[in-house]
C-alpha cells in the first residue's frame, strides 16, 4: 500500500461547519447582499479574485469607516470544528502525516483552526491594514480559489514529496483543481458537484482513515 506522507485539507466547510469566513463578516455587517453579487461575478470571470476581495472589505467599510482587526478577530473567533475534525487530525499525525490546511478564507481564522488541527503549514488570504491596524480596504491574495492546486504543488517540492503520496480533502468545486492533482482526492460534501471518477467521496472525516489504511 502507498505510503501517504502529506494531507491537505480546505478549511470552510471541510474543518469548519461555516462555509465561508468571509461570510461571518458579511453577516456582522448586514452585506450579504452585496457580497452575493460579488460572488457570481468573480464565479463568471468578470472579476479576479484580488478584486473580490476588494469589494468584499470595501462593503464593510461603507457600513463602518473605521475597522480594526482586532474586531475581524473577535467576529472570527466563534467557530465550530466538523465532527471527527480533531480526533482524526491526531490519527493522522500519529500515522506520520504532515496536515496542510489551503483556504481561500481568511488566514485570522485559519491560523486559529490549524492550531486546532495539529497543521504543519496553514495557507490563507489576509486582511492588509495600516501601521495601526485598521482595514484599508484592500487583502493580499495568497490562495485563489480555483488554483490551490498551485499550493499543493509548491509544498510538495518543498517537502521533497511526490504528488501521489498527498491527500487532499475539500467540500466544493473550488477544491476539484486540488483534489484531482493530489495522489488521492476526497470529496466531503452532499452535493453532486463532482464527478470526476478519480475523486472519491466520503460522508465523514473518519473515513479518511479508512482510505490510508489506518
Amino acid at each position: 500500500m502507498l505510503e501517504y506522507k502529506i494531507i491537505f485539507f480546505d478549511m470552510d466547510g471541510t474543518l469548519i461547519k461555516c462555509k465561508s469566513s468571509w461570510e461571518l463578516i458579511h453577516k456582522k455587517f448586514n452585506t450579504i447582499e452585496e457580497a452575493k453579487k460579488s460572488l457570481e461575478e468573480y464565479r463568471q470571470g468578470r472579476i479576479s479574485y484580488k478584486e473580490f476581495m476588494i469589494r468584499d472589505i470595501s462593503s464593510w467599510m461603507r457600513k463602518k469607516e473605521k475597522i480594526h482587526i482586532k474586531e475581524i478577530e473577535e467576529i472570527l473567533s466563534h467557530f465550530e470544528l466538523v465532527d471527527g475534525a480533531k480526533e482524526v487530525a491526531k490519527e493522522l499525525k500519529k500515522i506520520g502525516l504532515k496536515i496542510v490546511i489551503i483556504t481561500a478564507g481568511i488566514d485570522i481564522l485559519a491560523e486559529k483552526v490549524g492550531k486546532e488541527v495539529y497543521a504543519d503549514k496553514v495557507f490563507a488570504n489576509k486582511l492588509k491594514t495600516d501601521n495601526e491596524g485598521y482595514l484599508v480596504g484592500e487583502g493580499i491574495e495568497i490562495v485563489e480559489p480555483r488554483k490551490k492546486d498551485r499550493v499543493l504543488e509548491m509544498v510538495c517540492k518543498e517537502e521533497n514529496v511526490s504528488l501521489n503520496e498527498t491527500i487532499a480533502v475539500g467540500d466544493t468545486v473550488y477544491d476539484l483543481n486540488m483534489l484531482k492533482k493530489a495522489g488521492l482526492g476526497l470529496y466531503f460534501g452532499d452535493k453532486n458537484e463532482i464527478l470526476d471518477t478519480r475523486i472519491h467521496k466520503i460522508h465523514s472525516l473518519y473515513e479518511i482513515i479508512d482510505y490510508i489504511g489506518g
